[in-house]
């Protein structure tokens, strides 16, 4: 793994991101076009890339492999609250907002930003291994999450069942099943979706970089305790998981997305669901811009120190 391509290729997204950061302060971009591209990429062109994912690549995991990522991922995510759980004591967090810091270190951005990093890292098998992560990620932000969310809440907690059915868990399953029987798509059809999927990193870059752009950043810096929480979780973790993951998992793609999964930076339904449980939206979108700013050269540091 040539670690120049990598920085390289962090280079290029961290461009598009600029753009979508200076487009919006343009106005070419707005959050009500936000808003339909979140949709756009979540229901179509997401989808598209994890179908497309076994469509495109000759993906060579027996049955046990793809179950032993399952397991792998669960694991991640049953750790991952526990030490949400740990920072927010060590920083001494208030308790008001400990439930949406551990709802951050377990919810990565493995949908608008992890499918285009691991695909520009690891290739189109990367992008069915990711796909298993974030179907349980699905399974788990709907239920456990609401739960932190309202960590010391009195709220009454709905959880929406349909919600796990999400386009991505769908197209997740989709490509299981084609994965496992063999399925035959006819090239017309499998170019069409591979072509729709591909313009899902642009569009997620872009996005991301617009998001950026509603955030003062001079409110951003000025969150003290953002700047340790960064460090834990961009760096600490993924830097102690390492030898953990390494211990257990003996192939390298598998090793290489748990561990870039662990350095993904806060997702975007940190903010989300701040919005929606009325919890602390300035400090979630806080988090996601300093997060994905570090992880443009935290990425490829983690990359270099253990994957090269």
């Amino acid at each position: 793994m040539d670690i120049k391509v990598i920085v390289l290729q962090m280079i290029q997204l961290f461009l598009v991101i600029a753009l979508g950061y200076l487009l919006l302060k343009i106005k070419i971009l707005d959050v009500d076009f936000n808003k339909r591209l979140t949709t756009l990429l979540l229901s179509v062109t997401t989808p598209a890339l994890i179908v497309s994912s076994v469509l495109s690549t000759n993906i060579e995991k027996q049955i046990s492999e793809i179950v032993f990522v399952f397991i792998v991922g669960i694991v991640i995510f049953l750790v991952l609250p526990i030490l949400g759980f740990l920072i927010v004591k060590v920083m001494r967090v208030p308790l008001q907002q400990q439930g949406l810091y551990i709802f951050m270190t377990m919810f990565s951005n493995i949908g608008f930003m992890g499918f285009p990093v691991m695909k520009s890292i690891f290739g189109n098998q990367a992008v069915f291994l990711t796909a298993i992560f974030n179907m349980i990620f699905n399974l788990l932000v709907f239920t456990v999450g609401i739960l932190f969310m309202n960590y010391h809440s009195v709220q009454k907690i709905k959880i929406n069942l349909k919600q796990l059915l999400s386009p991505g868990v769908i197209a997740s399953l989709v490509a299981l099943f084609i994965y496992f029987t063999g399925l035959q798509v006819p090239d017309v059809l499998s170019s069409t979706i591979t072509m729709i999927g591909d313009i899902t990193t642009p569009i997620a870059m872009l996005l991301i970089g617009s998001t950026l752009a509603t955030i003062p950043v001079k409110e951003v810096f000025t969150e003290v305790r953002i700047y340790p929480y960064t460090i834990l979780k961009q760096i600490v973790i993924p830097v102690i998981a390492y030898p953990i993951l390494n211990a257990f998992i003996r192939d390298p793609l598998i090793l290489g997305v748990s561990l870039i999964m662990l350095a993904m930076p806060v997702g975007n339904i940190a903010v989300l669901f701040a919005t929606e449980y009325q919890k602390d939206v300035a400090l979630a979108a806080k988090a996601v811009f300093m997060t994905t700013l570090l992880s443009i050269v935290t990425i490829p540091v983690i990359v270099a120190l253990f994957l090269a």
